[in-house]
């Protein structure tokens, strides 16, 4: 094959490929939802009301529950 029909080859390739990823559907999750605001009995003290302007909630994180505030997306742990 010559340089020039490997590259027609590849574009073809290229476009079915673009093509077929385009038809194909979009994997998606469902959200967690919100979690529950209420801390249970064993939880530390509430360290504050807010924390740079933004509410501090009690959020059950992989590692335990914890006081922090959400900012831009991101929970910042307070305890």
């Amino acid at each position: 094959m010559t340089l020039i029909n490997i590259a027609k080859l590849a574009v073809a390739g290229a476009l079915v490929g673009s093509a077929v990823g385009l038809a194909a559907g979009v994997a998606t999750a469902d959200p967690w939802g919100n979690p529950d605001p209420v801390a249970p009995a064993n939880a530390p003290r509430k360290p504050a009301d807010t924390f740079l302007n933004e509410p501090v909630v009690w959020w059950w994180g992989p590692s335990g529950g914890h006081w922090g505030v959400w900012i831009n997306g991101q929970f910042l742990t307070l305890t």
